[in-house]
């Protein structure tokens, strides 16, 4: 029995030591991330999301964004940040995208039917 509880503080606190620390910005690592050009505007974007899947698509739709260079959505802070050269887009264009994808941004909502196509885990509206 002190075997079972030690192993489920153990897990527990394993589980949740990362939840307390955010990385900095510029230290900051996904999948979606790429290199940022000295020339490049650096951007804050709050967007609504709730999982690993959300991050994915989130990413995606801003990278796929042409001038953007680098993308990193932030999970616990719902924020994303975005390097893209302001000569081939804006930061409301790429609003638009994360929007299009289903994903409300501070500059644009995610249509509704774009929205109830999402998969559960991903619904964030209450």
């Amino acid at each position: 029995m002190k075997k079972l509880v030690l192993s489920v503080v153990v897990a527990f606190l394993a589980g949740t030591g990362s939840v307390y620390s955010r990385p900095t910005v510029s230290g900051e690592q996904s999948n979606a991330v790429s290199v940022a050009k000295a020339s490049d505007t650096h951007a804050h974007l709050k967007v609504s999301g709730s999982c690993g899947m959300c991050k994915t698509r989130i990413e995606k739709a801003a990278k796929d964004v042409k001038g953007v260079s680098s993308v990193s959505w932030d999970r616990e802070y719902q924020e994303l940040h975005v390097n893209f050269d302001p000569e081939k887009t804006s930061i409301e264009a790429i609003s638009k995208a994360i929007a299009k994808a289903g994903h409300d941004t501070d500059k644009d909502s995610a249509p509704d039917k774009v929205y109830k196509k999402l998969p559960c885990c991903c619904k964030y509206r209450k």
